[in-house]
């Protein structure tokens, strides 16, 4: 298996192997031991990406749904600046 660790992912990282790409959270609980929760599996980069930006906005709470899809989009903008040029 290989990983990436990138740090505009931040918590999550990926995992390829020869069937998918499996997202991954590392968290951080208060007993200060980390711990890694699978996220989903995916057959393709771009869905793993997708779910990576879907998953972070998922954890707040938002107070119109305008500012919840304009932050998803200003996630995969981010991602589109650094991955793909």
């Amino acid at each position: 298996m290989n990983y990436i660790k990138d740090p505009i992912l931040g918590d999550y990282y990926l995992v390829i192997d020869d069937l998918n790409y499996s997202v991954y959270k590392t968290i951080m609980p208060d007993s200060g031991t980390p711990y890694d929760s699978c996220i989903g599996h995916f057959g393709n980069l771009g869905k793993a990406l997708e779910r990576i930006a879907e998953h972070k906005v998922r954890q707040e709470s938002w107070t119109s749904i305008k500012d919840y899809i304009t932050e998803l989009k200003n996630i995969y903008n981010d991602y589109k600046k650094h991955f793909l040029q």
